[in-house]
């Protein structure tokens, strides 16, 4: 495997893999510089270890909330 792909083929081995990772929040991670990237021309790479690590360390734990919605009792 490549170190360095572009935005769809790293979207595309994200799916592959299992990874739960949409192509906009891909982008979103690349623009607001929290994963390293690299313009080639027209084309953004993004390095998949690095990618890997971010997610490794940015996931939620059970005892975080998933959403700031909360249940109403009737």
């Amino acid at each position: 495997m490549k170190k360095m792909n572009s935005i769809h083929v790293t979207y595309k081995l994200c799916c592959e893999h299992g990874v739960g990772i949409s192509r906009n929040l891909l982008l979103r991670l690349v623009k607001s510089g929290e994963i390293p990237s690299v313009k080639a021309g027209r084309s953004i790479l993004v390095n998949w270890e690095k990618l890997m690590e971010y997610l490794d360390t940015h996931t939620l734990t059970p005892s975080e909330p998933e959403s700031k919605i909360r249940r109403i009792s009737v």
